[in-house]
């Protein structure tokens, strides 16, 4: 369905209660995108891609949500699709948010207690397993636009080329 309402951008709506909100969460997750987004797919898991996202609560027209584990994306990204999807279904959602601010954040802080010093950044993105990511972010390209696993490579579609090595 998510694939579908990327194409033509006409779903059908639905009101606001918590088995729809997990319903278009689980949608989001089974579809294509969210088998390169979400570690639910053996080709995301495989690389190291093991995000989550869970339905906390609603609060009145805000939902919120859980984000866990490594993702590919950054996780604003992350957290804006799933909100983009939520918001096209059951329009009378005004907010979608994550239960904890620091959810957002690609990079954990580990800090010494006594002297609050910071000792290493742990990066809560899964890995970059071909290269691709820091090689679109030299190049000044998005690497959320396209994702880890590009749509197809070779003649004419979008990104492929006319040489087609056997």
């Amino acid at each position: 369905m998510y694939d579908d309402w990327r194409s033509d951008g006409v779903v059908p709506q639905m009101h606001l209660d918590e088995d729809n909100v997990q319903q278009c969460l689980d949608e989001l997750i089974e579809s294509d995108y969210g088998q390169q987004m979400f570690g639910h797919s053996d080709l995301a898991a495989g690389v190291g891609i093991t995000g989550q996202v869970e339905l906390v609560e609603l609060h009145g027209p805000e939902v919120i949500l859980r984000l866990s584990g490594a993702f590919w994306h950054r996780r604003e990204t992350v957290l804006g699709r799933a909100a983009m999807y939520i918001n096209a279904h059951i329009p009378e959602v005004l907010e979608v948010n994550v239960e904890d601010p620091s959810e957002l954040e690609d990079v954990e802080l580990i800090v010494d207690e006594d002297t609050g010093e910071v000792l290493e950044e742990r990066s809560k993105q899964s890995p970059d397993f071909n290269g691709d990511r820091a090689t679109m972010t030299y190049q000044g390209a998005d690497p959320d636009m396209r994702g880890p696993f590009p749509q197809g490579v070779g003649g004419l579609r979008p990104g492929g080329s006319m040489i087609n090595p056997v």
